[in-house]
């Protein structure tokens, strides 16, 4: 059997859960002439009686009582359907590839601030210091630390960054060393992409790279060996910028060098959520250089 359109089902099912086609009108914005006019149609469609006048109103038969209750499941069912699949548009997941000690230092601690600028955000963090493809990986969008330029994907700076060193207040029983050159005497840690060398001619030091003593492959575990007390740390600035503000690092002379890599937020042009990657860019800008 045909299906009746949808239009006279929803008719049906307002008029039988109100007990009024008048009612019913008035609910759907039609005429309690179209609505009569609906159920005289599906009642010939079935070739059964679905309503009997009720004082002034009308009242279902058995016939119509049993169709109700399937129909009114039904039209819940659907209803819910569609809620959900809007609900899905609204509520969307980025994920986000970042490196380790960016994603602990800096962005985890203010994940807060964007989900109360963007509810209807989720984002999926994947800390890695790999260089990861970002279409086989099903990346959304990458915060990388580079020079720029990857081929082949939409990308905008979010800040340059600044080279200092730092160390734990309590560092050499609390004797800092008070001048760049006291520096050449001090256990230096070392980071196997972040060399002394820039720092060194900044602060007017003709001293030869160090390459002796503890070395890190990352960020993280550099400046968690500095708040230790294990020596001093060549800093990225957005990377102890709580550490600085909370006394677990302090920062030594006033000689900063602009490192000649920076912080990058890259993504897929062709990416199927570009306002949830805008919101997210635009929020690492924005909260990158607050400071």
């Amino acid at each position: 059997m045909q299906l009746p359109p949808l239009q006279t089902v929803r008719a049906f099912e307002a008029a039988a859960r109100l007990a009024s086609f008048a009612r019913a009108a008035d609910e759907l914005g039609l005429t309690a002439s179209a609505v009569s006019h609906h159920m005289r149609g599906l009642e010939s469609r079935l070739q059964a009686k679905l309503f009997v006048r009720a004082g002034r109103g009308v009242a279902l038969t058995e016939t119509g009582h049993a169709l109700h209750a399937k129909l009114a499941l039904g039209l819940a069912l659907i209803e819910q359907a569609f809620a959900e699949a809007h609900q899905r548009k609204r509520w969307r997941t980025l994920t986000v590839s970042v490196l380790p000690a960016f994603a602990a230092r800096w962005l985890i601690p203010r994940l807060d601030d964007f989900q109360r600028h963007h509810p209807g955000v989720d984002l999926n963090l994947r800390a890695t210091q790999d260089v990861v493809d970002l279409e086989r990986d099903g990346v959304d969008v990458a915060i990388r630390y580079g020079l720029g330029g990857w081929p082949g994907l939409s990308q905008v700076k979010l800040r340059d960054e600044q080279l200092f060193p730092v160390c734990s207040p309590t560092f050499n029983g609390g004797r800092l060393p008070p001048a760049p050159r006291d520096l050449a005497k001090a256990p230096l840690l070392r980071h196997s992409r972040q060399p002394w060398t820039p720092w060194f001619r900044a602060a007017g030091l003709k001293v030869a790279e160090p390459s002796r003593g503890l070395s890190f492959n990352e960020a993280g575990g550099l400046l968690q060996a500095a708040a230790q007390g294990h020596g001093i740390a060549l800093a990225r600035a957005t990377m102890v910028e709580d550490d600085l503000r909370e006394r677990r690092l302090v920062r030594l002379f006033d000689v900063a060098v602009t490192d000649r890599y920076a912080w990058y937020a890259v993504w897929r042009e062709s990416g199927e959520k570009p306002v949830e990657v805008a919101a997210l860019v635009d929020w690492l800008r924005t909260s990158l250089n607050r400071s």
